[in-house]
């Protein structure tokens, strides 16, 4: 299946192309008709305009209302990673969980394997132990589990949903009664500037090979946003996209990527839609060998790729989120709720992206940390929000 997008006058097409394109395994589009040099010259400008934006230490800049963080202490949080297998969503819960124990919280990390009916289980243990908030932590499709959120609105207990709605989108209806709070994810946003930073390394003629995992709720999304920024920005770009679901990125992205660049040896980047998938992305490149041909960049500044980036250049850019700034962004809402004030609306956190790239990776540490490269500001910010961490 091959859909051509010549420019700018394609826009109006792209939610259609997109259904159609992730409804199969994989698709693939391609510039067409006739671009002239102007076209592809503005769209490098553009996409360095976005880039620049971006790569400085970001500032803290949430308005919200004051509460005391220090009254959480005695409370219990039952938190519900994605997957404990992904080193991204087990990160951001041991720094959540960092913030909750210095504040007096009891924080219960259930460990599971990705499965949707293991989420249900852990919620209704969490219900069982009469715990005081539940996290469905960093891309739960809470959805697939409402029977077990029923329980725990019955039984009372909170749940907050993190890094899973799109900045912008609201809570899908059917969990309005079922989730109180979220924090949101600037994903569509990290993953329009993944394309950017091909574009400005292919000159506009870059040949992409998009890694994707459909179930994950805000995937489809963040894809579509990647294939709007490349029918406006890039009319000479191609790429191709391949669906791994989340369970088997182990077993299957090093063979995808492997055959993808096999089949179409004009594919210079690769492009997966979360950072944590280029563990196996860049084991397909070097298979295919095609090591210095081929570049990854992604989404998410998880510390065991930033150390691949690192160490051999096959990265050669990572949107990084900071870790540590998300679980303060998660413990924030989590302290709002356990307390009884209002939520920030629509999780708006305000959290941030910074390009991580070969000029900057060593300010995140050798080898790199969770806890740098990004600056401080939000520890001042939320600090100044929640007060003094003396325990009353």
């Amino acid at each position: 299946m091959r859909t051509t997008f010549p420019g700018r006058a394609a826009i109006a097409a792209l939610t259609l192309t997109a259904a159609l394109g992730l409804a199969a395994c994989s698709s693939s589009g391609s510039g067409g008709g006739d671009v002239s040099d102007a076209d592809v010259a503005a769209g490098i400008e553009y996409a360095r305009t976005q880039l620049a934006k971006y790569e400085g230490d970001p500032e803290f800049t949430l308005e919200a209302e004051p509460f005391p963080m220090r009254n959480i202490a005695g409370k219990t949080i039952f938190a519900i990673p994605t997957n404990s297998g992904n080193p991204y969503n087990v990160a951001v819960d041991e720094e959540s969980k960092k913030v909750a124990e210095r504040y007096g919280a009891t924080w219960i990390e259930y460990t599971n394997q990705g499965q949707p009916a293991q989420w249900a289980t852990g919620v209704e243990q969490a219900v069982n132990q009469r715990v005081d908030l539940i996290i469905l932590s960093q891309g739960i499709d809470a959805s697939l589990i409402k029977p077990a959120l029923e329980k725990a609105e019955a039984a009372n207990i909170p749940v907050l949903l993190t890094h899973t709605i799109l900045r912008g989108e609201p809570l899908p209806p059917d969990l309005e009664d079922l989730v109180d709070a979220t924090t949101d994810a600037p994903l569509a946003e990290a993953n329009r500037l993944t394309v950017d930073w091909m574009i400005d390394r292919t000159e506009g003629e870059g040949n992409a090979l998009i890694i994707t995992s459909n179930e994950v709720p805000p995937a489809k999304a963040e894809v579509a946003a990647m294939e709007d920024e490349i029918a406006q920005y890039c009319p000479r770009c191609e790429y191709k996209i391949v669906n791994v679901p989340v369970a088997e990125w182990a077993t299957k992205i090093q063979s995808e990527v492997q055959s993808a660049l096999s089949a179409d040896p004009t594919i210079d980047f690769v492009l997966p839609i979360y950072d944590s998938m280029s563990l196996y992305a860049q084991s397909g490149i070097k298979a295919a060998g095609k090591t210095g041909q081929v570049e990854i960049s992604s989404v998410n500044g998880t510390p065991a790729v930033l150390k691949i980036q690192q160490d051999d250049g096959i990265v050669t850019m990572n949107v990084g989120e900071s870790i540590p700034w998300l679980a303060w962004a998660t413990m924030d809402q989590a302290g709002r709720l356990l307390l009884g004030y209002d939520p920030v609306p629509n999780g708006a956190q305000q959290t941030p992206l910074k390009l991580i790239t070969a000029d900057n990776i060593d300010e995140t540490g050798t080898p790199p940390q969770p806890d740098k490269g990004y600056g401080t500001a939000y520890v001042t910010g939320y600090e100044a929000l929640w007060g003094s961490s003396e325990q009353p």
